[in-house]
Formats: structure tokens, C-alpha cells, sequence
């Protein structure tokens, strides 16, 4: 979906990218929604999640870095993880947990709309079946930021600095991942939800809307659509 439109060394930094997040250690991208959503559960505390057990329970069931294809891989993927880790606290909401792991997942059987509009509703506490307007922009580019510059972020920083495919990587953080690209594709993604009104709160159906022009289930989907507008 637009990848091809970008310049040759993006492109080589992101398919670098692409085959580390396909690698087969990375057991999460066989899980169904309701695989993740029982094994965050079954992690929590009184409907909290530490952050400890995120890193000692969560992830040795998410990548076996003994199936990995290459070594180099195990770093990148817990580069990965030691970013979700910073961005966590102490305890957890464990929906705002399943939004870091959600992106990964196979997205086969599922209402994606309903599942991320929920997912956002438990991380807002909102206890009408509709969100504020602005935490949706919140969370919104929280997510979508996560898997376009803090995934790319997360790898190239595990890199050697003269490394050529370093620099790659460094491009997508400059031009289809910056600040400013990542602005531009969540106003498109607000006027998808709201046909360019200035609702103040954001229910199902709105996301339904956005979802069919805009599929952000995945952590592929998100950086096609970044790197098709860079193009």
C-alpha cells in the first residue's frame, strides 16, 4: 500500500524493519484477540497490570528468542519491549497494556472497530458508550505513533551509529514517521470519525467509519498508510 513510493533507502530500512517484526520467535503474531486479551488477564491484579509482570510473564510468552532467525533479532524485539516498558507505569490499566501488544496480532475474526473503540473506552473510564473527543486524539496518536517512530526508534538506537542501514532507518524517522507526518494522518484519521465536525464525543459508529477507510489494526497497515503519504 504505498511502499513502493518511497525513496530506495527508506525502503531498505523499513523492509529491515518488517522481516524483524515477521521473525517466527515473535509468537505474538499468531495470537487472536481473545488469546491476547486471556493472557493479559490472567496477568493482572485487581484489574491492574505491574509493570513487572508485564516484563516477566508477558513477554517470554510473546518472542522465543531460541526460534529466532537470527541473533541480532533478540536484541531488536527487546528494544521493542524495553520501549513499551517506558512508557508504562508502575500498575497499569490493562487496556492501555493490550493497546501496546494489540497492533501485532492477527486481525482475522474480529470487529476491529468495536474491539479499538472499547479498548480506548476501558483506558478513558468513560461509562457511556461514547469517548471524549479529545482522549480519543490522545490515544489515537499514542498508538499510531508507537507503531510507525517508536518501533523504528527502538531498532535503529540498537544499531551501530556509522551503519548504513542505520541511516535508513533514520530517514523513516525524519520524513513518513516525524512529528509532522504523524499530525497530518491523525487529523485525517478525526475527520474519518467525524466527517470534519466538531463532535465532542466519538461513539461506535464513528469508528466503523474510520476503520473502512482507514485500517489501523495492524502495525503494518499504519506504516503503509504513513509511507504512502510520503510518497
Amino acid at each position: 500500500m504505498g511502499s513502493c513510493c518511497v525513496a530506495d533507502s527508506s525502503l531498505i530500512g523499513e523492509q529491515f524493519i518488517r522481516d524483524i517484526l515477521s521473525d517466527e520467535a515473535f509468537k505474538l503474531r499468531n495470537y487472536t484477540y481473545m488469546e491476547l486479551l486471556n493472557e493479559i488477564v490472567s496477568k493482572r491484579v485487581e484489574q491492574e497490570i505491574p509493570k513487572e509482570h508485564v516484563k516477566q510473564y508477558l513477554f517470554p510468552e510473546f518472542y522465543d528468542a531460541d526460534k529466532s532467525r537470527f541473533d541480532s533479532n533478540d536484541v531488536y524485539i527487546n528494544s521493542i519491549f524495553s520501549y513499551i516498558l517506558d512508557h508504562l507505569e508502575e500498575k497499569n490499566n490493562m487496556y492501555l497494556v493490550l493497546l501496546y501488544f494489540y497492533p501485532f496480532i492477527k486481525h482475522e475474526e474480529e470487529k476491529k472497530h468495536e474491539i479499538f473503540f472499547n479498548t480506548i473506552r476501558f483506558i478513558t473510564q468513560s461509562h457511556k458508550l461514547e469517548i471524549n473527543r479529545e482522549q480519543v486524539r490522545q490515544w489515537i496518536f499514542q498508538y499510531i505513533s508507537f507503531c510507525s517512530w517508536g518501533i523504528t526508534y527502538a531498532i535503529r538506537i540498537k544499531m551501530p551509529p556509522s551503519d548504513d542501514m542505520n541511516k535508513s532507518i533514520k530517514s523513516l524517522l525524519k520524513g513518513a514517521y516525524s512529528e509532522d507526518k504523524l499530525n497530518d494522518f491523525l487529523e485525517k484519521l478525526i475527520n474519518a470519525l467525524t466527517d470534519g465536525v466538531l463532535e465532542e464525543s466519538i461513539n461506535l459508529s464513528m469508528f466503523k467509519k474510520m476503520f473502512e477507510k482507514y485500517d489501523i489494526s495492524s502495525v503494518e497497515n499504519i506504516r503503509d498508510f504513513l509511507l504512502s503519504e510520503n510518497k
